[in-house]
């Protein structure tokens, strides 16, 4: 989603950087085989998996509502996809066309995506209206969406709780998330290619600071307002979901790192410009945003299935690393396939790169 919110506002920054974005596409078929493989313990997962929902008996069916989200993230993936692929395009025909190495982008991958090109000059201008007029609606299709999930598979493991920023908090969340993760890729090249390092310089540095920034305080503000309407309300269907992660032990003390790591120390350090354009300090915020927002989710879910106590072990620590290791492994097969810049980005050429 980040590659489509820099097509909507046309950040003329954002070139050297807007690749790695797109090649998160890579993990999703994964991550939507890693969701769909939990039908398999719904009945642990899910009071509704168990149980009938009150008020929402027909609705909340464990096969409907799994039948309906994959039908929903598929064609959340296949409009990524084929604006994603547009990009592509784009830049394996203008290295096609303008590259000296005659060997490289060839195979039947290749063909098929540049199937019919027309020449630099008509297909880029296309490309780029294309990807213009679709973002809007991937970003309207993304908040519906994962809103819904939010409210009906994260919220819905509680059959009391019910809260209407929930579904905004978890997909900017995501979305803050995306910008750490994006800027910790940016930093890790940076330093392993030089060529790429003047590429994506201290400005691009900056300004993926700036937007975490941003994003850190965009998901606090959604975290007050989600809290204090709970907070004045004092309704007990919303407080005790509250209580449990807030004010009770084991959960009080994890709930405070989030907050603290989410939002109060990349507060406190990014108000320097000079950390946002130190690659060490701004990689190290990152990290610890990042860590937070995991153990948000965490905290998100977690007490719901053991309210008493903390299970993380051994079998939390795998699955984590399993999935950081498979989120690494398609990121970086992607990023060997394809330029690892946006060559057809006429921005590209302007400053000379």
């Amino acid at each position: 989603m980040i590659t489509v919110i820099l097509q909507i506002v046309k950040a003329s920054w954002s070139p050297p950087v807007r690749r790695i974005a797109e090649a998160n596409i890579a993990f999703i078929p994964y991550a939507l085989g890693g969701w769909l493989f939990t039908y398999l313990g719904r009945e642990q997962l899910f009071f509704w998996g168990h149980s009938p929902m009150p008020g929402r008996e027909w609705w909340m069916q464990p096969d409907f509502v799994y039948i309906r989200f994959a039908i929903l993230f598929g064609l959340l993936f296949l409009f990524l996809h084929r604006f994603v692929r547009m990009a592509l395009r784009g830049d394996i025909g203008v290295a096609r066309e303008r590259g000296s190495n005659k060997n490289l982008w060839i195979g039947p991958f290749y063909d098929s995506l540049v199937q019919g090109w027309k020449g630099e000059h008509h297909e880029v201008a296309a490309i780029d209206h294309h990807r213009a007029y679709r973002a809007p609606v991937l970003i309207m299709l993304y908040a519906v969406i994962y809103s819904l999930f939010a409210f009906e598979m994260v919220m819905g493991m509680d059959p009391k709780f019910y809260a209407n920023m929930f579904g905004g908090f978890v997909f900017i969340g995501n979305i803050y998330a995306g910008w750490a993760a994006l800027s910790l890729a940016v930093i890790f090249l940076r330093k392993q290619n030089p060529e790429y390092a003047k590429m994506a310089r201290q400005q691009q540095m900056h300004d993926l600071g700036k937007l975490t920034f941003g994003f850190g305080i965009l998901w606090a503000y959604l975290f007050l307002c989600h809290f204090l309407p709970i907070w004045y309300g004092n309704l007990p269907e919303e407080t005790q979901w509250i209580i449990l992660r807030t004010r009770e032990e084991p959960w009080r003390t994890v709930g405070w790192y989030v907050l603290s790591a989410c939002f109060i120390i990349p507060f406190i350090c990014m108000l320097s410009r000079d950390v946002k354009k130190t690659p060490w300090a701004f990689g190290t915020i990152c990290t610890i945003i990042l860590a937070g927002l995991w153990t948000e989710r965490y905290v998100l879910i977690m007490p719901q299935i053991t309210p008493d106590r903390i299970p993380f072990g051994i079998l939390e620590i795998g699955i984590f690393l399993g999935f950081l290791g498979g989120y690494i492994l398609c990121l970086d097969n992607f990023l060997k396939k394809f330029p690892i810049v946006p060559v057809a980005d006429p921005r590209m050429r302007e400053e000379g790169h």
